[in-house]
C-alpha cells in the first residue's frame, strides 16, 4: 500500500479539527479546557489556512 498526501479543502476542515482535539485530549493531559478552547478557533480560523 502506498501513503499519499491528500490537499487540504476547506470542507475537511472541521474533521480535521475533531482529529486534533480527540489527539490533544488524549496526549496533553497538560492542557486545561480552556486552552483548549482557545487553540479550537486559532485552528479552524487561522491556522489551518497558513
Amino acid at each position: 500500500m502506498k501513503d499519499e498526501i491528500q490537499p487540504l479543502f476547506k470542507q475537511n476542515y472541521p474533521d480535521i479539527l475533531n482529529v486534533w482535539e480527540a489527539s490533544v485530549l488524549a496526549t496533553h493531559h497538560f492542557l486545561s479546557e480552556q486552552d483548549i478552547a482557545f487553540y479550537k478557533p486559532l485552528i479552524l480560523n487561522e491556522y489551518l489556512q497558513a
